[in-house]
């Protein structure tokens, strides 16, 4: 699979401050930013999947200081992260270093992560290193605010489709989301011709946001089947669909293929890739439905050119069959389908509160 290089953005931009803009027109018919807008972010998630997301509410200081924590909590020595370390009996909450979970590093993803959910859910606690209690607020104050924004992103795809601007609002009240800050070490050259820092993969919810330091290496397949570079944009978070909301919108909306090397696997230039990469981190924030959320097309989406194509899976199933997986290979798969399940299949009446 060939891969373009690029240094420049390579994806659909988005200003999130007209999606969220109270007035839309004047009397003589200016001002309509808000519904221009929300139909940009819909044709861009339709036909790329990926926009980068512009002028957010989300501070610049925020992101500065859980790049700080990030890069404090992973210079830890290892036993002092196995303290905390993630399975499925916490909630995959935790420090999670796919190496460790699949003990194999010749195919594991060269990375580690400190994934939590909602710091206000019992059934599933997170794990916190002990006394440093500014990373907890941090992290918790990162994930509101995160929340926040994909409630208005969602409100914008709602609209798009015929439907009233809260109609997702009950299904994603819960909070379920998973939030991840990532560590991907320095490496060598030549550990990529073997291995990802992030194999491809899609995401598994409804909206991903990421924010990544100054560092590349993120890449998003189109539709022609190239993976193409999508490099930082000063300021802005990416954003991407989910298989759950690809679900939802009946394939209308994609969840794209992405993966992460450094630097990019085919370099147009034909250097080599030099022997030292550095370390690059990046916070990732994945929204999902409610667990007990019973995901189907939504009825507008299904048409004689588009007919239904999924059956109702429940969220929490959904979600937590993709992350054993990744925890057991230590990499995600490329593609999913409901028959990769340990039991073979999408049980739609057992194991509905899944994680709890």
């Amino acid at each position: 699979m060939d891969a373009l290089t690029n240094n420049s953005p390579s994806l659909p931009i988005i200003d999130y401050a007209k999606l969220v803009e109270v007035k839309t027109s004047d009397d003589s018919g200016h001002f309509l930013t808000r519904p221009n807008e929300q139909h940009k972010l819909f044709a861009a998630l339709r036909d790329v999947g990926f926009v980068y997301l512009q002028n957010h509410s989300i501070p610049p200081k925020a992101q500065q200081l859980l790049f700080q924590h990030a890069r404090q909590f992973f210079a830890q020595p290892e036993l002092e992260k196995a303290k905390i370390e993630t399975g499925e009996s916490k909630a995959f909450h935790g420090w999670f270093s796919p190496q460790r979970t699949s003990g194999n590093s010749t195919r594991s993803d060269q990375k580690e992560a400190f994934d939590i959910g909602d710091d206000n859910d019992p059934t599933r606690p997170n794990q916190w290193p002990s006394d440093w209690p500014d990373f907890r607020t941090d992290m918790t104050s990162f994930f509101e605010q995160c929340h926040q924004v994909h409630l208005e992103l969602l409100s914008a795809l709602a609209e798009q489709v015929g439907l009233e601007p809260d109609f997702f609002l009950p299904y994603v009240q819960a909070k379920d989301h998973f939030f991840r800050v990532l560590y991907y070490p320095e490496t060598t050259g030549s550990s990529f011709r073997n291995r990802f820092r992030a194999s491809p993969h899609t995401d598994y919810g409804t909206l991903t946001l990421l924010f990544n330091d100054s560092h590349g290496g993120l890449q998003v397949r189109n539709k022609a089947g190239d993976y193409v570079d999508a490099p930082p944009l000063p300021g802005a978070a990416i954003v991407n669909v989910g298989d759950l909301l690809s679900r939802w919108f009946n394939d209308t909306l994609r969840s794209t293929e992405h993966r992460v090397v450094e630097p990019s696997a085919f370099d147009k230039s034909g250097s080599d890739i030099p022997d030292v990469i550095p370390a690059r981190y990046s916070i990732a924030w994945f929204g999902h439905p409610n667990r007990d959320a019973l995901i189907e097309p939504i009825a507008s989406c299904c048409t004689s050119d588009n007919p239904k194509k999924y059956e109702p899976v429940y969220a929490g199933k959904h979600v937590v069959e993709r992350l054993a997986k990744l925890h057991k290979d230590g990499k995600n798969t490329e593609t999913w389908t409901d028959s990769m399940g340990r039991d073979g299949k999408q049980d739609l009446v057992s194991e509905v509160k899944v994680g709890a």
